[in-house]
């Protein structure tokens, strides 16, 4: 869609290069710093002048280019792979599972319930946390898809059964044709996937995947040991077009767990939103969320129920603005690419070699953004599949403004844009700070620590040998600092001998 912007419009594009290394016992899932900059505008030298204005600085900005251990650490954060947790493993090494453990259950074959099956299921709140138990009928079956009921809830039969045969002719064939096959026959021994409808899930839940369930009880008490994701029945109406929305955003879920289950939550969630769009249902207004409020990192999540609707959007946008872009066979090497985050959309750039990487793709996404308009450049600067919503202005100026000086911050992967209205030629001069934070801490001692990184479902660890032959006792002690999400993340201390 092309929208016609009648003034000036600067969008300010703030990529930021890492200046420290930070280090932390387990994985943080702190956003990165703001970036404070300043900037200057003024008519050029034809222009009448008015006093100059004197800056307004509320935080020090940072000049200074990284040093060498500024430009390592950035190099490192490029290249370190990070390992995906394997809770199986983590089992047996920690809490002493037999080794001989199998990973899957029914070794008979399929159980292929029939219909009236009662079954119990673990379930959670996500809002609170809370795990508790439930009954669930299965009223319904497809040749792959089981759909459970919770005991004793009343339901749409009719909308049930034709929402069952949507997903079977329709959504289970596209999200596996773009995204890849899950895990089948599973940790079940079983095709069917399993769609439970429940209440209780907690209030700002539509539906939800858990990889627990991909797992032996043994190994997670709480599995369900199926292939399934969970539908709320109190925040959606069967047969809609966002209830199916969300069966193809958890199916996603389902195929990027198996073929490359630590993925980043930003993208794994964008290619989530992503399905919704591919299969032609409601994608729930999450890019509207992000048009409010651009200065939303694209490359982080927050935690807490209800609190991502924008970084929702933002991972919506950007997989569409990829697909639009790129094509689709560029997008589905970008979902099934072993890297993460911004390591693998440089990696299937480069495969493209289209001369671009995820910063430069970054600076044309917000324009494209703000301008949508598919007919500037090489089209680079608009969408041409989707309509995205009309972006807001964090502030405009007019020749009744200027001079002005404005001091402010943004996020990294964060937009603010800042329109300048006139008929006369303005001078602008823009200072951003060159380095930023990684985390919330500075090194205890010296110049360097161990950081164990950012990740989803990654199992990181820094191993040293001792030699003790000489002492009959010793004691470790250490510093610590950490972010992790609480009930999520953990982070151990192993000694073998």
């Amino acid at each position: 869609m092309n929208r016609t912007i009648a003034s000036w419009t600067a969008a300010l594009l703030l990529l930021a290069v890492v200046g420290c290394c930070c280090c932390c016992s387990g994985t943080t899932w702190e956003e990165w710093s703001n970036w404070d900059w300043e900037q200057f505008f003024e008519f050029t030298p034809e222009a009448t002048f008015l006093a100059t204005p004197t800056p307004i600085v509320t935080r020090e900005i940072i000049r200074e280019l990284p040093g060498d251990v500024g430009a390592e650490t950035e190099r490192l954060l490029h290249e370190t792979i990070v390992p995906e947790r394997d809770l199986h493993d983590l089992a047996i090494r920690l809490r002493g599972l037999p080794a001989d453990t199998p990973r899957t259950v029914n070794p008979d074959g399929s159980p292929d319930y029939p219909i009236g099956t009662r079954r119990l299921f673990h379930v959670s709140n996500v809002d609170t946390d809370e795990q508790f138990d439930i009954y669930a009928i299965l009223e319904y079956k497809t040749e792959h898809i089981y759909m459970w009921v919770e005991e004793g809830v009343r339901f749409d039969q009719d909308a049930l059964e034709a929402a069952a045969d949507l997903f079977e002719r329709h959504t289970y064939v596209t999200d596996r044709d773009f995204f890849g096959s899950e895990w089948s026959p599973g940790v079940d021994n079983d095709p069917h996937l399993s769609i439970l409808h429940a209440r209780k899930l907690g209030n700002s839940v539509a539906g939800y995947y858990s990889s627990a369930d991909e797992f032996v009880s043994a190994v997670r008490e709480d599995s369900n040991e199926m292939e399934m994701f969970y539908i709320n029945l109190e925040n959606v109406t069967l047969n809609d077009s966002f209830y199916n929305g969300v069966l193809a955003h958890e199916f996603q879920h389902m195929i990027h767990w198996y073929n490359d289950r630590n993925e980043e939550t930003w993208l794994n969630e964008g290619f989530s939103e992503l399905a919704m769009y591919l299969n032609g249902f409601d994608v729930g207004g999450s890019d509207w969320v992000f048009a409010t409020t651009p200065d939303t990192q694209l490359n982080s999540w927050p935690e807490g129920p209800g609190a991502a609707g924008a970084n929702y959007g933002a991972g919506y946008l950007f997989t569409s603005y990829f697909l639009d872009r790129f094509g689709s066979e560029a997008t589905r090497s970008l979902v099934a690419h072993d890297e993460n985050s911004f390591t693998s959309v440089d990696a299937v750039l480069d495969e493209l070699g289209v001369g671009v990487d995820h910063e430069a793709l970054f600076a044309d996404w917000v324009v494209a953004n703000l301008l949508d308009d598919p007919y500037l450049e090489d089209g680079r600067y608009g969408y041409e599949e989707i309509d995205p919503p009309t972006f807001d202005i964090e502030v405009s100026y007019d020749e009744g403004d200027y001079p002005l000086s404005v001091d402010s911050t943004v996020h990294q992967y964060g937009t603010d844009y800042v329109e300048l209205q006139g008929t006369r030629p303005v001078v602008f001069h823009f200072t951003g700070s060159t380095q930023v934070g990684l985390v919330g801490t500075d090194a205890h001692s010296g110049q360097y620590m161990w950081w164990g990184n950012r990740g989803d479902d990654s199992d990181v660890m820094m191993t040293r040998s001792f030699d003790l032959s000489m002492v009959e006792a010793a004691t470790l002690e250490y510093w610590t600092w950490y972010d992790i999400e609480e009930d999520w993340d953990y982070a151990y201390v192993e000694i073998s001998t």
